[in-house]
């Protein structure tokens, strides 16, 4: 396969990482703010700093996206991520074993695992570089082994968590509640190590500071400046793990999942986010390490940790099979909360992935003959080969092309509009030579919320309303253009026909002049 011709994701999401991925260079290239942009919902603009807007993958990127282009960027970014997460979770596995094959095994199992499968498969590439979290694990075993000054732990923590937080920031406030929740635990059920973990307050709020320091630019634009992107609130209930994901798999795993496909099927949210499964030999082994082979303190430390991840994954109120039971869970307690509250319960399997990870290294480990066990237990997550998605390459948004018939920075809207289209794509790839009145950089502003119309259109749902509430918002945003790209639907196609407004055909799309009120 290409790595210029296919794109390892599905849309509509790969389309915003890469805006992004070019974003950045032509930004500071260019001396703008790199938090906010006026190319997308014009007139208004948006605020970067709550979207995905990965800017450590971006920098990291950088040479190949101003070489080749942000599909190879993506791509090879896609294709490293997994294998950036196995080898942090081998080296993590391998710190704790001591043994070859049993981190080798911890690592395939956190690097390929499902969580990281589905999340790349949809094209999250910001919730599928997960490096930095076994990464900060092993540093924190290191401290506690005294192996490292508290110096070198709070510079390597900070970076870390600077890092995580560059690529997702609803990674790293996950993960830092779930160190936390770790921390408490252990002083519960471990208490030879309660000293030791003392020290971790001091060595805590240094690595904060210095963490708060380094954000400090990205935190000013998130909590001084306005606050474009507000989600649904019902998103953290529907985006949680159905408790049979654990043993039933999805379509992303390559074993089982058309035999199960009429349960799966069922099960809420969308396939990308459907992350729970950990397979029955993997939770068998884990329940077997717990009760053989661990030292009772320790196994019982480790048995409430993984309980309580998967019971948080659960979301606000249980879901059975697909049926959502209105019983009330713990997360319901979160939703209450400010930020950490629109985290999504579902990716906290990443989590319970790493712990699965780690138990099934130090079952081998403990037991040598547990090794057919645990290769079963990585077979059973053998991802599903992905197609990907062709690139939406369009001779119209090629650099420099649009600009010659609409100007330079032409405001333009474009369709497929919104989630449906790839306007996003067409706009790095022409290297940001015009501004949209719309855009897809995940879900719309709160400006446009509440235009029920305009949010439908942004959906695809129902464009019924479609011509008069349209040619106010064009007129309202100052749309000067409308551009009917490659993969515009027969029936918008043939609602701007009837507006009557001076259409030319261009290359492969067809451009309406807005006029003038």
């Amino acid at each position: 396969m290409s790595l210029t011709n296919r794109i390892l994701g599905s849309k509509p999401d790969p389309t915003l990482i890469m805006w992004f991925l070019a974003w950045w260079p032509y930004a500071l290239a260019h001396h703008f703010n790199p938090y906010f942009t006026v190319l997308v919902w014009q007139p208004e603009g948006l605020n970067l700093a709550w979207t995905t807007c990965v800017p450590l993958l971006a920098l990291l990127g950088w040479p190949i996206t101003v070489l080749g282009g942000p599909v190879l960027a993506f791509n090879l970014l896609t294709l490293a991520a997994p294998v950036l997460a196995a080898f942090a979770a081998y080296a993590l596995c391998l710190h704790i074993t001591k043994t070859f094959r049993a981190a080798l095994l911890g690592g395939y199992l956190f690097g390929f695992s499902v969580y990281e499968m589905a999340q790349l498969g949809g094209g999250h590439l910001n919730l599928g570089f997960t490096a930095f979290i076994p990464c900060l694990l092993l540093v924190t075993l290191l401290r506690c082994e005294a192996r490292l000054s508290r110096l070198h732990f709070v510079l390597l923590a900070a970076l870390l968590v600077v890092g995580q937080f560059l690529v997702s920031a609803e990674i790293c406030a996950t993960m830092l509640m779930f160190s936390g929740l770790a921390w408490v635990l252990a002083m519960m059920f471990l208490r030879p190590q309660r000293k030791v973990l003392r020290e971790f307050v001091v060595d805590g709020v240094l690595a904060g500071f210095l963490t708060v320091l380094a954000l400090s630019p990205m935190l000013y634009a998130m909590f001084a400046l306005r606050r474009d992107i507000a989600l649904p609130a019902f998103w953290p209930a529907m985006f949680s793990t159905d408790p049979l994901n654990l043993i039933v798999p999805t379509v992303s795993s390559a074993i089982g999942s058309a035999m199960t496909w009429p349960l799966s099927r069922r099960f809420t949210g969308i396939l990308c986010e459907q992350d729970g499964y950990l397979g029955i030999v993997a939770l068998f082994i884990l329940d077997r390490y717990l009760v053989e082979v661990t030292q009772p303190p320790f196994g019982r430390f480790l048995a409430v940790l993984f309980g309580v991840i998967l019971v948080m994954s659960f979301g606000p109120q249980l879901w059975l099979a697909g049926i959502r039971t209105g019983i009330p869970l713990p997360w319901a307690v979160f939703l209450h909360l400010p930020l950490i509250k629109s985290a999504l319960p579902g990716r906290f399997m990443l989590y319970a992935a790493l712990s699965v990870a780690v138990v099934v290294a130090m079952f081998v480990a403990a037991r040598p003959r547990g090794l057919l066990l645990a290769l079963l237990a990585c077979v059973s997550v053998l991802p599903y080969p992905q197609p990907g998605m062709a690139v939406p390459y369009s001779a119209f948004f090629a650099p420099g092309r649009l600009e010659q018939f609409l100007g330079r920075q032409a405001r333009v809207l474009i369709f497929p509009f919104g989630f449906t289209g790839v306007s996003s794509f067409w706009q790095a790839e022409n290297r940001f030579g015009f501004s949209q009145t719309g855009g897809y950089l995940g879900f719309p502003p709160r400006t446009v919320q509440s235009d029920g119309p305009i949010i439908r259109l942004y959906f695809g749902i129902d464009t019924s309303a479609f011509p008069a509430d349209f040619v106010h918002y064009c007129q309202s945003t100052g749309t000067e253009y409308v551009v009917a790209g490659p993969g515009t639907s027969l029936d918008i196609q043939a609602a701007l026909a009837a507006l009557d407004w001076q259409t030319q055909k261009i290359d492969d799309v067809i451009v309406y002049k807005v006029p003038k009120t």
